[in-house]
């Protein structure tokens, strides 16, 4: 990338990256955090070589992880959050932005966000 004077680097982090909370636990929220500040660095670091980055920060993601948690969300809750096909469209909208324009960060949630409106499997015991 130095060498070629040019670069993109895109990297998925989460809501979690910009906000703490209890559903997340303190080591997925430190590493997304860690993330969102990787990319700032090679921001910083890198421009001068034409490098750039991007940081998609997500809410919560229809996945078949969610399956795999304690309390998996109802099938209408899943139907409600993003789906991978929105997070395929961010990434391609910045993969075509020209080498001139950085995107630095995104953060995308669904309109109907559990991390403001709750959910049964999330509430605290």
């Amino acid at each position: 990338m130095r060498a070629r004077k040019d670069g993109l680097v895109i990297n998925v982090s989460s809501w979690a990256g910009r906000f703490e909370s209890y559903l997340t636990g303190p080591a997925y929220t430190a590493s997304k955090h860690a993330m969102v500040a990787m990319t700032m660095s090679l921001n910083d670091e890198e421009c001068v070589n034409g490098i750039r980055g991007c940081v998609i920060c997500p809410g919560e993601v229809a996945t078949p992880i969610l399956k795999h948690r304690p309390k998996p969300p109802t099938p209408e809750e899943v139907a409600r959050m993003l789906q991978p096909e929105d997070l395929g469209r961010t990434i391609r909208f910045v993969a075509e932005m020209p080498a001139h324009a950085c995107v630095n960060e995104i953060l995308i949630s669904p309109t109907w966000n559990r991390f403001f409106v709750g959910g049964k499997d999330i509430a605290r015991a």
